[in-house]
């Protein structure tokens, strides 16, 4: 009778866990994301939008950083439009991440950390210094129409600014000659323009600008 009785339970448990599992589970969603007080999404649903994303497709593999631990997906992207991370649920619908409740995000081996409630890229990191990288949607103006004096629906594009973080300063780096050089002191100017010739680097190359500042953050105690 103990035994019928146990199984019974165990059955009864089993329909149950089942159930709440299917209940919290949200299709093509591979990771929960656990917390004290159990499996739940730090999220929400949302309808789909036209909004820019730094991918094409959904096929990304990626890392949800989160109190200490990572949550790994392979439906994941990054909405530029509102900053923030989501996920493809099905044709209509996406499952918007909440982005205070994130730390940082691995997107196809891209690190994007929050920095003042926005997402960068992390182009690199050393010592005190790091190069962000951050996503924006600009707006190119309709085209106007002489014959009715209307103006064409204007067209996003994508941008990209780039930030030195250095200790707690942040300095808006343009991609050339002056932008760069007035980053560290004159007596270290003619170093650094020294090595970027010889290693035949340029001033508009985001690769190339990534091994100038590691150069710069190695061997620069200090920038301006």
């Amino acid at each position: 009778m103990t035994m019928k009785k146990n199984l019974i339970i165990f059955i009864f448990c089993s329909v149950c866990v089942h159930s709440f599992a299917q209940h919290i589970t949200i299709k093509n969603i591979e990771s929960r994301l656990i917390t004290n007080q159990g499996v739940e999404f730090i999220g929400e649903l949302k309808d789909v939008s036209n909004n820019e994303y730094s991918y094409p497709n959904w096929s990304n593999r990626g890392i949800l950083f989160l109190d200490s631990k990572a949550y790994h997906l392979s439906n994941i992207n990054f909405n530029i439009t509102t900053n923030s991370f989501e996920s493809r649920v099905n044709r209509k619908q996406l499952f918007s991440f909440k982005s205070a409740n994130l730390d940082s995000v691995s997107l196809n081996n891209h690190l994007y950390k929050k920095i003042r409630d926005s997402f960068y890229e992390v182009l690199l990191s050393k010592g005190n210094g790091s190069l962000l990288k951050k996503y924006d949607i600009e707006f190119q103006p309709g085209i106007y129409n002489r014959l009715d004096g209307t103006v064409g629906k204007s067209h996003p594009f994508v941008v990209f600014k780039y930030l030195i973080k250095f200790d707690d300063k942040f300095t808006l780096l343009e991609f050339d000659k002056k932008s760069i050089l007035s980053l560290v002191e004159e007596n270290f100017q003619l170093t650094l323009e020294g090595f970027i010739e010889i290693e035949d680097l340029s001033y508009k190359r985001e690769n190339d600008i990534v091994k100038i500042l590691e150069f710069v953050f190695k061997n620069s105690d200090k920038m301006i």
